[in-house]
C-alpha cells in the first residue's frame, strides 16, 4: 500500500541532528523529565580523581565505541551502589578494580552499579564502563553523507549544561572537578582536539591515529570536550602559550579572520585578572551547526561555523567579542566553576564583563561606554522579574538568558564602580587565587569583596542577584533662581512586588555651570524624594549618572535648549546617546537638524547609529530627506542603520537612495539588506530584472540570493518559481542552514496557487529524504505552505512511527498536515487530487528503491 512504502521510504535510518544555535546556548534538548520546584547543588556520594575515555568514532555509521574508565573513592560513608548519568547508551561490559561489580542496571536516565561488597571512604576504585552509541544529542556528526561538503567531516561534543550523559556514562553536575585524559582513534588526515595537552599521537592495530590529551588540572564534567575531523589550522603563541585556531578547509580563507584577537585577549586578561592562563594551551574550533555561539572547554574553544566572516563586510562583521567572551571563561568558569546552575552569573556574568573591558582595550573608553550601552539595552527591553540567582526552573537551560549575561555584566560594572578599578582588581585576583581549581557559589564573591573592601555588600547581592527586576527612575528638574537651588525629583515607578523591591542607590549627578562640571552623588531609597543642591548660577546641563554607573530605567526630560548642549557634549558618548534618542521623540525642524549633524559628523559610530535611528522614529518628510541624504557613511555599521532606517519607509524618496545606494554598493551585507526591501515594489520591471539577477549571483552563504528570495516571496511573485527551484537545486551547498529552511518555504508559498503544484511538490519530496535533518523538517513545514492535498500521502508517515518526545520533523509533519485537512476540495479538485495520489505512489516507489541503498549499513 501506499502507506507501508512511504514508511519504509521516509523515515530516515540514522539520526542526524541540525540544531539552530547562533544566538546563544538556549537550542540545546530538554532535558528527559524536566522536573519542577527549586534546585539545588547535587549530593556527592563519591571524590571523582580522573577520567579517561577511550574513543572510536565511527563517521559513516556516526556511531561511537567508547571506554569509560572512572577513577574514585567514597567520600564519607561506605559505598554499595553507584549512580551515573547515562541515556540511550548500549552498555556492553562494566568491570571494576579495587571493587567487584555484582550488578548493573541501565535506566531511562541512568546506569546504576551495584558492587559486591561496600567500598571503604577513601578506598580507590577504578571502574571500566564499555559501551556503544549513536548519539542524539552531546555529540554530533557532520559528514558528506549527512549533506556537507567533502572534505568537512567533523565530529564535536557539546557538554553545557548537562549534554555529556548522553554519550559516555558520567556525573553530569557542575559541583564536582576531576582531571581526565581523552584518545581518539581516527583515520590517518584527521586533527583531534581535546582539553590539556597532547601526550602522543601513534598509530593503533587497526590503522587508525590514536590522538592522546590529557588535562592534568581538574575541571568540571560539562568542560570535557573533543573534537575531531579535517580542520584547516592556523597556530600562534602568547608568550610560551600555544594558540590555534581550526576551521573545515572549505572556510579556509576565513580562517585568519578568526584569529585576530586571541593572542591580545589573553595578555589583556592576564594583566587584568592578575592571574596568568592556567591551561596548556588554547585552541578555537570552528563546528558545522554548532549548538551556540561558542562553548568555552578548557583549553579548546568549540565556535560556530556561521560566526566566520569575510572582510568584504567590513566593520559589520568582526569575532572579537565572541573570542573575547569565550576566553574570559578560561577565568570565569573554567579555572573556577559555578557550583550549581542557579549561580551561572558567576560563569557568564563574568565573560560578558570581561569582554566589555576588552572592548576599552581595543577601542578605547568610548567603545567601552556603547558596549555597555547596548548590554543595557538588552536589559532594559525585558519584562521578565525573575532574579539572577534562581533556582525555581525545570530545565537548567532556562538560566541561559539576559539575567546572566548582561545583566551579569552589569552588576559587575556596579561593583567595580564602587570599588574602583585598582580595587576591583585586587579582589577578582583573589577571588581567583583563593577558589583556584574549585566550585564557587555568589556568597564566595561577596565574601572577597567584603574582605577586600571593608565594605557591605548584604544589600547589594540582596537587591540585584537574590530578587528581580530593575530600578525605574522617573526624575523631573527644577530650578529656584532666587535661592539658586537646583531640585531633581526622583520617583521609583517598578512595579513592587515580593520578587522585585524598592531599591536602594546611590545616583551621581552632574551639574554643568559655567562650563564646569560639579558632581554630587543622592542616595536613592524611598519611592520619591526631592534633592537640592546650591549652585552659583542655572546650569547649563543636567546628567543623571553621569558616567553610566547603574543599571537603570531612567526617564529624564531636561528642559530647555538642554538636550541640544547634550549632543554636542564632546567628552560624553553616553550623553549624546541618550539626547538622539530623546531627539527621537520630537517631530519638529530643529531636532531633526541637530540628528542628521549628529549622523554625518559624530566622531563616534555609536552616536551616528542612534542618531538615524531617532530619524526613522521621527518619520517624517524631513526626516526621511535627512536619512536618504546621509547614506555616504564610511563606517559601514552607520551606513547598514541608515538602509535599515529607510527600508521601513515606503515613500520613493527612500526607496530611490536605497536604489541608487545598490548600484555602487560592495558590501554584500548592506546590499542584501536593500535587495530585501524590493520585496515592497512589485510590478516594476527594474526591480524585478534586479532581482533575478542577485538569485542567479554567487555571494558567500548566498547571502544575495536569499535576500532575493525573501523579497520575491513579500512581492508574492509566483513567475519567480521555476528561477528560485533552479538555484535551490544547484546552490544548496552554499546556503547556511536557516537560510535554505526559509527558502523551502518561500517556494512553497509562492507556488501554493498553481493549478499544478506537481513540479515544486516532488521537489520538496525529494527534500525529506536531505542528509540534514533540519532540511527535512524545513521540506515538511513547507508542503503546509504549499496547500497541496497530494502532500498529505507524503507527510502521514512522518506522524505515525515512534520517534523521540522532541522530534522536530514528526512536529512539523503534522502541523502541516493539520493544515491541509483543513482544506476545502471540490469535486473535480477531488479527481485531480486522485490522480495525484496514484502519481505520488509510483513516485514514491521509485524513490524508496533509492532510499533503500541509504538505509543499509555502511561498509567499514
Amino acid at each position: 500500500t501506499l502507506l507501508v512504502t512511504l514508511t519504509a521510504l521516509l523515515v530516515p535510518s540514522q539520526a542526524a541532528e541540525d540544531f539552530c544555535g547562533h544566538c546563544g546556548k538556549n537550542q540545546l534538548p530538554a532535558p528527559i523529565h524536566p522536573t519542577p520546584g527549586r534546585k539545588f547543588a547535587r549530593d556527592r556520594f563519591v571524590d571523582l580523581l580522573h577520567l579517561k575515555l577511550d574513543v572510536t568514532p565511527d563517521f559513516a555509521r556516526r556511531t561511537v565505541n567508547v571506554e569509560t574508565t572512572w577513577k574514585f573513592k567514597p567520600i564519607a560513608k561506605p559505598l554499595t551502589q553507584l549512580t551515573l548519568d547515562a541515556v540511550g547508551l548500549s552498555i556492553e561490559s562494566v568491570t571494576a578494580t579495587g571493587a567487584q561489580v555484582a550488578e548493573q542496571q541501565s535506566t531511562e536516565a541512568q546506569l546504576i552499579i551495584t558492587f559486591a561488597q561496600s567500598i571503604a571512604p577513601d578506598a580507590e576504585v577504578t571502574l571500566v564502563i564499555k559501551h556503544q552509541v549513536q548519539p542524539e544529542n552531546g555529540l554530533y556528526f557532520r559528514t558528506p553523507e549527512m549533506g556537507y561538503k567533502a572534505g568537512d567531516t567533523q565530529l564535536w561534543t557539546q557538554g553545557e549544561a548537562e549534554m555529556h550523559r548522553y554519550w559516555f556514562p558520567c556525573y553530569d553536575y557542575p559541583n564536582e572537578r576531576f582531571t581526565s585524559e581523552v584518545i581518539c582513534h581516527v583515520p590517518e588526515g584527521m586533527e583531534v582536539v581535546s582539553n590539556g595537552h597532547r601526550v602522543a599521537q601513534t598509530q593503533d592495530a587497526q590503522g587508525l591515529q590514536a590522538h592522546h590529551w590529557l588535562q592534568d588540572k581538574p575541571h568540571v564534567n560539562y568542560l570535557v570536550a573533543l573534537a575531531a575531523g579535517y580542520f584547516y589550522k592556523i597556530e600562534d603563541k602568547a608568550g610560551a602559550l600555544p594558540l590555534a585556531v581550526l576551521v573545515p578547509p572549505s572556510e579556509k580563507e576565513q580562517a585568519a579572520n578568526a584569529f585576530l584577537d586571541t593572542r591580545k585577549i589573553i595578555e589583556f586578561y592576564q594583566r587584568e585578572t592578575g592571574v596568568p592562563f592556567a591551561w596548556d594551551k588554547y585552541y578555537q574550533v570552528f563546528c558545522h551547526d554548532f549548538l551556540a555561539g561558542g562553548m568555552e572547554n578548557t583549553s579548546c574553544t568549540f565556535e560556530a561555523v556561521t560566526s566566520l566572516f569575510k572582510s568584504e563586510t567590513e566593520e559589520l562583521e568582526t569575532l572579537h567579542r565572541l573570542d573575547a567572551h569565550e576566553t574570559a571563561h578560561q577565568w570565569f568558569g573554567d579555572l573556577v566553576t559555578c557550583r550549581d546552575w542557579s549561580h551561572l552569573w558567576l560563569n557568564e556574568g563574568f565573560a560578558s564583563y570581561y569582554t566589555v573591558l576588552y572592548e576599552e582595550q581595543r577601542h578605547g573608553r568610548d567603545a567601552m561606554l556603547y558596549s555597555l550601552w547596548r548590554e543595557a539595552q538588552k536589559v532594559l527591553s525585558q519584562t521578565d522579574t525573575k532574579p539572577t540567582v534562581w533556582r525555581d526552573y525545570s530545565d537548567a537551560m532556562e538560566q541561559f538568558d539576559f539575567r546572566v549575561y548582561p545583566k551579569g555584566a552589569w552588576i559587575l560594572h556596579m561593583i567595580r564602580t564602587r570599588l574602583g578599578p585598582d580595587l576591583y582588581r585586587t579582589a577578582i585576583k583573589t577571588y581567583l587565587e583563593r577558589h583556584r581549581s574549585q566550585v564557587v557559589s555568589s556568597e564566595d564573591l561577596q565574601d572577597v569583596l567584603e574582605e577586600v573592601s571593608g565594605l557591605s555588600f548584604d544589600q547589594f547581592f540582596d537587591q540585584w542577584l537574590y530578587h528581580g527586576g530593575l530600578p525605574e527612575l522617573d526624575v523631573s528638574y527644577s530650578w529656584d533662581a532666587s535661592s539658586k537651588l537646583a531640585k531633581l525629583s526622583v520617583k521609583q515607578t517598578q512595579k513592587i512586588s515580593e520578587q522585585v523591591r524598592l531599591f536602594g542607590l546611590d545616583v551621581p549627578v552632574r551639574f554643568i555651570v559655567k562650563g564646569q562640571p560639579q558632581d554630587f552623588k543622592i542616595s536613592v531609597t524611598a519611592v520619591t524624594e526631592d534633592y537640592h543642591f546650591a549652585l552659583a548660577a542655572a546650569p547649563e546641563l543636567v546628567r543623571v549618572d553621569p558616567d553610566y554607573t547603574v543599571l537603570a530605567k531612567v526617564k529624564f526630560n531636561p528642559p530647555g535648549d538642554m538636550l541640544k548642549r547634550q549632543l554636542a557634549s564632546k567628552d560624553d558618548v553616553i550623553s549624546r546617546m541618550i539626547a538622539a534618542a530623546a531627539l527621537g521623540e520630537k517631530d519638529d525642524h530643529e531636532s531633526i537638524e541637530l540628528l542628521k549633524r549628529a549622523l554625518n559628523e559624530d566622531a563616534f559610530h555609536g552616536v551616528r547609529r542612534e542618531a538615524a535611528k531617532a530619524l526613522k522614529k521621527i518619520g517624517n518628510p524631513e526626516a526621511r530627506t535627512a536619512l536618504a541624504t546621509s547614506l555616504k557613511q564610511l563606517d559601514a555599521r552607520v551606513r547598514d542603520e541608515v538602509v535599515q532606517a529607510l527600508a521601513a519607509f515606503p515613500q520613493a524618496e527612500a526607496r530611490d537612495a536605497l536604489w541608487s545606494l545598490a548600484q555602487t554598493e560592495k558590501n554584500p551585507s548592506i546590499l542584501a539588506a536593500i535587495v530585501k526591501t524590493w520585496g515592497a515594489r512589485p510590478g516594476e520591471p527594474a526591480i524585478a530584472a534586479a532581482l533575478r539577477k542577485q538569485l542567479a549571483s554567487n555571494s558567500y552563504r548566498e547571502a544575495l540570493a536569499t535576500a532575493a528570495i525573501a523579497a520575491l516571496r513579500a512581492q508574492d511573485d509566483a513567475s519567480a518559481v521555476p528561477a528560485i527551484l533552479a538555484k535551490l537545486t544547484t546552490g544548496a551547498g552554499d546556503f547556511d542552514r536557516g537560510s535554505y529552511s526559509a527558502a523551502l518555504d518561500a517556494v512553497a508559498f509562492l507556488a501554493r496557487n498553481d493549478k499544478d503544484r506537481s513540479i515544486t511538490r516532488a521537489f520538496l519530496a525529494t527534500q525529506l529524504l536531505a542528509p540534514k535533518e533540519g532540511t527535512r523538517t524545513a521540506a515538511a513545514k513547507a508542503l503546509g505552505t504549499l496547500k497541496d492535498p497530494a502532500a498529505i500521502a507524503l507527510l502521514e508517515p512522518f506522524t505515525e512511527v515512534a520517534k523521540p518526545y522532541n522530534d522536530p520533523m514528526r512536529d512539523a509533519a503534522e502541523q502541516s498536515l493539520q493544515a491541509l485537512r483543513t482544506l476545502e476540495i471540490g469535486p473535480a479538485a477531488l479527481k485531480a487530487l486522485w490522480d495525484e495520489l496514484h502519481k505520488t505512489q509510483s513516485e514514491a516507489t521509485k524513490l524508496k528503491k533509492q532510499v533503500d541503498g541509504m538505509k543499509k549499513p555502511a561498509q567499514k
